[in-house]
């Protein structure tokens, strides 16, 4: 945790294994605002190559679009309604997976999104060329040539 300008932001790092390689899940959480990236590893790095990650390429890194959450008072909640709550919460049909894991499917969804765009637009161009080639050969022909 380290305050900026008098807000606190919490950043967290967590390597795991995606076979078949390491990688590294950065969430940085400031004010509401969550924000996630990722880094392949590959091989399983050690604790030196991590620190020299954060501190060399923490730049680098392309997070995705702030996600606003609420941040909430923390208070004790009776262990048998957080069970029934952990319990609903599997079962719903909502997405599963930590916070991280959501925003970078956004973010993926995003760029398929925009992708498909360009596709849609590029196939689009193909075929209007086809039908002029089409067009002009049609008229040629008419034309006796």
């Amino acid at each position: 945790m380290r305050r900026e300008g008098g807000h606190m932001s919490m950043s967290k790092l967590t390597v795991r294994f995606e076979d078949p390689f390491w990688v590294g899940i950065i969430e940085v959480e400031s004010e509401g605002d969550y924000r996630v990236a990722r880094h392949v590893f590959g091989a399983e790095p050690t604790t030196p190559e991590v620190l020299r990650f954060v501190c060399d390429k923490w730049r680098e890194l392309r997070f995705t679009d702030g996600i606003q959450i609420q941040v909430e008072q923390a208070k004790r909640v009776n262990p048998k309604r957080l069970r029934r709550m952990i319990e609903k919460e599997i079962r719903s049909s909502a997405r599963r997976g930590t916070k991280a894991q959501q925003a970078l499917a956004e973010q993926r969804e995003a760029a398929k999104g925009k992708g498909e765009a360009v596709s849609r637009a590029r196939r689009e161009e193909r075929r209007r060329e086809r039908f002029a080639k089409k067009t002009e050969k049609r008229k040629r022909k008419h034309r006796g040539r």
